[in-house]
């Protein structure tokens, strides 16, 4: 690109379904000025002229609007930034120049001392990149367990920007306006790896983080989980269902770890008069899980560009749910930014079997891998549906992104990892 002023425009172009072509450059336009790239929305051009694509992110209402392009700029480059792998020797060469895509610019008043734990990881990072974006000062703390480095090394350096090697279980002390709490594995693998930790990370993490906000006076949102409802008798889940938990379970260090979290986060609330905020997120999908996690669509995907047989626990007709990362930072901003207490579901309505969607990914991906049955696990929830008006509601969210785009993102994110050498 060249210094002087001028005006360009993303280079995105597609097909809508029946071959016509569409643009999406309209709605997103990038200023180039003196070399610096600028960048301003007003949240109305949600999707390009097909009506379907999307091309922002975020609401204007909280002002977290910002150009997909931008963001894929981010976590979908084309080459891994400040990186350069050989194949042929397998050696990774680190530049040591670097620059940062434009940040908002905000007065002191409005700037706000964000804190992340578990930032580092698949959720963690792209709500980071958000909150970058919009201007905040940002600190992450992580222990990369389950979170890695390379998920942030964009922002290394960056003003706005620290990470810091901390396990939640040990107090931490800052001076912060807002906690997002994600600190806690996900997976099952990686939760059932050493169950005794991941209670000892929902409970004293939990604890921990809300002395934080109540010394501080920081606002406090915990990330809970659709897992707090077990293996549901009700169907779809509203937010007012109790559970079905099995507190002995192979699941329970997740399940009842998230369970009481919850019950803590109230606790200060009623207490202590901690302004406290809770998600109960759903089945989250997108570029930076981690390929090893277990969860579904990792699993699918990466058995499906490796040529493996995709492989289903059980009969296969268990539901779930799946929403892309997009929405689900979406969903957290507006909440963090709302005044409502109660929880809230954070997640995708549109349901499918498992079997479904194994078929759906095959087909996307590599139509000649076979699926396969194994035998089902323990405590595996057969249905999975988030009820979501109170989030349509209080917070004005529903999903947007359809899962077919998610996919194709997703897919694209694994192949180009797979061609950096990283996975």
């Amino acid at each position: 690109m060249s210094g002087k002023d001028t005006e360009t425009t993303s280079e995105m172009e597609t097909k809508t379904e029946n071959g016509a072509d569409f643009d999406i450059r309209e709605p997103v336009i990038d200023h180039w000025e003196n070399g610096r790239l600028l960048w301003g929305l007003s949240g109305n051009n949600i999707y390009a002229r097909d009506g379907q694509t999307i091309v922002t992110v975020g609401h204007s209402s909280v002002n977290s609007v910002a150009p997909l392009d931008l963001l894929r700029y981010i976590y979908l480059p084309e080459q891994p930034h400040y990186r350069l792998f050989d194949p042929s020797t397998r050696t990774i060469s680190y530049l040591q120049s670097r620059s940062f895509v434009p940040v908002k610019s905000l007065n002191p008043m409005e700037k706000k001392r964000i804190l992340v734990t578990g930032g580092a990881g698949f959720v963690g990072s792209h709500l980071v990149d958000r909150l970058m974006l919009m201007g905040h000062d940002v600190t992450v703390i992580d222990n990369f367990f389950t979170g890695r480095k390379n998920n942030l090394d964009h922002w290394m350096g960056h003003p706005n920007f620290e990470l810091i090697r901390h396990d939640v279980v040990d107090p931490f002390m800052i001076e912060v306006d807002q906690i997002y709490h994600l600190a806690c594995p996900a997976s099952p693998p990686h939760y059932q790896y050493n169950p005794i930790k991941t209670v000892k990370t929902s409970v004293m993490g939990t604890i921990n983080m809300l002395g934080l906000a109540k010394r501080v006076k920081a606002r406090f949102l915990l990330t809970s989980t659709s897992e707090v409802y077990g293996d549901p008798e009700e169907h779809p889940q509203a937010e007012s269902y109790w559970g079905n938990v099995n507190p002995i379970g192979p699941r329970a260090c997740y399940d009842e770890g998230k369970r009481v979290a919850e019950t803590l986060t109230y606790a200060y609330m009623q207490q202590d008069k901690v302004d406290i905020r809770v998600a109960r997120i759903f089945n989250t999908f997108g570029p930076r899980m981690n390929e090893n996690d277990g969860r579904v669509v990792s699993n699918f995907i990466m058995q499906a560009l490796k040529g493996e047989d995709l492989t289903i626990y059980g009969d296969g007709q268990q539901t779930r749910s799946f929403q892309y990362i997009h929405d689900l930072v979406d969903g957290l901003i507006l909440l963090m930014n709302k005044d409502y207490k109660e929880p809230v579901n954070l997640g995708n309505p549109d349901e499918y079997t498992i079997r479904e969607f194994a078929e759906f990914i095959r087909n996307e991906v590599n139509p000649a891998c076979k699926i396969i049955t194994l035998p089902g696990t323990t405590d595996d929830p057969r249905k999975r549906k988030p009820h979501i008006s109170r989030a349509e509601d209080i917070l004005g969210w529903k999903p947007r992104w359809p899962v077919k785009q998610g996919i194709a993102e997703t897919v694209q994110y694994f192949q180009r990892q797979m061609a950096a050498g990283l996975i």
